[in-house]
């Protein structure tokens, strides 16, 4: 009623513009009120945030402890020779790994837990230390999965991030981890440098890393990345050396954990996808020297078995000379088909653009198979 006698005394569109003008006084306000926030008081809001997320989840992060037997030498009694005087069990590394299943399932780096002749003990956060078995490694990602057995205890596993592909730059994370498998609950703030980032990182090539601002020495890793709410989004894996030592993490979701664990159980390792071709890098010299007529994307190799037969790629129509341009709508330069395949889930399905002897572009789609 009363908006109604307004109306009669202005005009319709004074009445709104009236209204318009107050929200934006008000949304003006707001903002006022939260610039005013001071500086101190916004560091104890993060300050409290970060000590409730570390505290929720320091009983799921482990220490992992590797032993081996070591020979020790006793010398003659003149001290000019050395001979083997049995064996010791001596503590060689340390790393840590966080539960990822109530039953002491656990995951870690491939490279913590790669050593078959090695024993692998867990040390829990009340100081409990419990035999570790190694279920299974990846044969490409730095990730391995290992379990406790203890049929009477039930452990708190970490929550994993639905989908990491909401992950921005210069967002705050948290680094969790067991210091040289000794200090417990070490916590480090680190921001996203960037995302989908490759390294070399001895015999192995990793893609699809989170790039951190964090300065770590060797051994304090292997923790889980962390995102403020308390959802895991990776496991820190690997040190560039060579750039100061920046820090990457392996990007995690809830569907690559769920594919892990249910290949395990399926066939008792962790299987990778494929396509089945035989390629090569396309650039300008690639290019240039086998007469193509683009200079970017991946290039099927002219020879026998550069289709494996009854694969993927076979039952997309892809063949000898094809290039393969695009995937699901991004370019391919250099060698990202391969960081994308490493990088996706058996059962996906990609589309691709392909050009097919130099002059016919058209699309298919491909569905990835287990390895």
């Amino acid at each position: 009623m009363y908006f109604s006698q307004i109306q009669d005394f202005f005009p319709e569109s004074q009445v709104q513009k009236n209204i318009v003008n107050e929200q934006r006084l008000t949304q003006n306000n707001t903002t006022q009120q939260k610039t005013n926030v001071p500086a101190s008081e916004m560091m104890k809001s993060l300050e409290s945030e970060i000590t409730s997320t570390v505290e929720n989840v320091s009983e799921s992060i482990v220490s992992i402890v590797i032993k081996k037997d070591l020979v020790v030498y006793r010398s003659d009694p003149y001290g000019f020779f050395q001979q083997p005087a049995g064996t010791i069990s001596r503590q060689v590394w340390g790393g840590s790994g966080f539960f990822i299943k109530s039953d002491g399932t656990i995951l870690t780096n491939k490279h913590v837990v790669a050593d078959p002749n090695a024993e692998y003990t867990v040390i829990l956060s009340d100081g409990s230390e419990l035999d570790a078995r190694v279920l299974a490694l990846d044969p490409i990602n730095d990730l391995a999965v290992i379990k406790i057995d203890a049929p009477s205890r039930s452990f708190t596993s970490l929550e994993i991030a639905q989908n990491t592909d909401d992950l921005q730059i210069w967002q705050f994370t948290i680094a969790v981890w067991n210091a040289l498998a000794e200090f417990q609950n070490s916590v480090s703030l680190w921001i996203v440098s960037g995302k989908n980032r490759m390294i070399e990182a001895g015999w192995d090539r990793l893609t699809g890393l989170i790039q951190t601002d964090a300065a770590i020495n060797p051994g304090n890793s292997w923790g889980p990345l962390m995102s403020l709410d308390g959802h895991v989004i990776g496991i820190n894996t690997a040190i560039a050396s060579n750039s100061n030592g920046i820090w990457f993490a392996f990007a995690l979701s809830q569907a690559r954990i769920d594919y892990i664990l249910g290949s395990i159980a399926e066939s008792g390792r962790i299987k990778r996808p494929f396509i089945g071709i035989n390629y090569i890098p396309n650039s300008p010299w690639v290019a240039s020297e086998l007469w193509l007529s683009v200079d970017y994307g991946v290039y099927i190799i002219n020879e026998a078995g550069s289709i494996v037969a009854w694969s993927s790629a076979e039952n997309s129509g892809l063949e000898p000379w094809d290039i393969i341009l695009s995937v699901d709508g991004d370019q391919i330069n250099g060698d990202a088909l391969w960081a994308l395949i490493q990088n996706t889930l058996p059962g996906e399905t990609l589309s691709l653009e392909v050009l097919k002897e130099s002059w016919e572009i058209i699309e298919t789609d491909l569905q990835l198979w287990e390895s």
